[in-house]
């Protein structure tokens, strides 16, 4: 059997191998036409078929990805196992999360909430720039969980109360600062200059 027809039938997958194309890739290996379960097709090199690196046409991955957003808690667009787990980024240039080393020799710090990039101020030393860092994650993640954990235990005594008691937990710049606002509550989170 000539070698472009010998995974011509087989199933990788949710993938079924239809033909072999002209296409090669840098190892000059043939890319093979498939059709998916779901009714679309896509094309794999053998190797990709073989170690399973390809199984769909990007369905698989789609399905995968959604199942793990059902299973994590989303409130008002913060993800509460993304902050319980923090970890640092490997890309990090200063060690530290939150703080970047400029490149002008300075520290520059900010925190992520919601979406948004808030810049805590520009600093002259590692350490503060650490440090305020540090002040806004307690002010904010940890504010933000503790907040959590106490609305959700009421929610979870009595579901209609989450009705009329949202949870209330933004962060803003004023004046050059950040201002956490819980209800009618603020929180001043200082640095924020930047």
């Amino acid at each position: 059997m000539p070698k472009k027809e010998c995974l011509i039938g087989r199933r990788f997958g949710r993938l079924t191998v239809i033909e072999a194309t002209e296409k090669r890739d840098n190892k000059k290996s043939v890319y093979w036409r498939c059709v998916c379960d779901c009714g679309r097709e896509t094309e794999a090199t053998e190797g990709e078929l073989m170690q399973g690196l390809v199984m769909s046409c990007g369905c698989l991955q789609r399905e995968n990805q959604q199942k793990i957003a059902q299973r994590l808690h989303r409130i008002d667009g913060t993800c509460i196992e993304i902050l319980e787990k923090r970890k640092y980024r490997r890309d990090n240039t200063s060690g530290f999360r939150g703080v970047l080393k400029t490149d002008n020799g300075r520290y520059r710090a900010y925190i992520n909430f919601k979406g948004k990039r808030y810049y805590l101020g520009t600093y002259d030393d590692y350490e503060t720039a650490v440090q305020v860092r540090l002040n806004a994650e307690e002010v904010i993640h940890n504010g933000f969980l503790a907040d959590y954990y106490q609305w959700k235990e009421k929610t979870d005594q009595d579901p209609d109360w989450s009705a009329e008691h949202p949870l209330i937990f933004e962060v803003e710049k004023k004046d050059g600062h950040l201002v956490v606002s819980r209800g009618t509550k603020d929180s001043f989170i200082t640095g924020g200059r930047g």
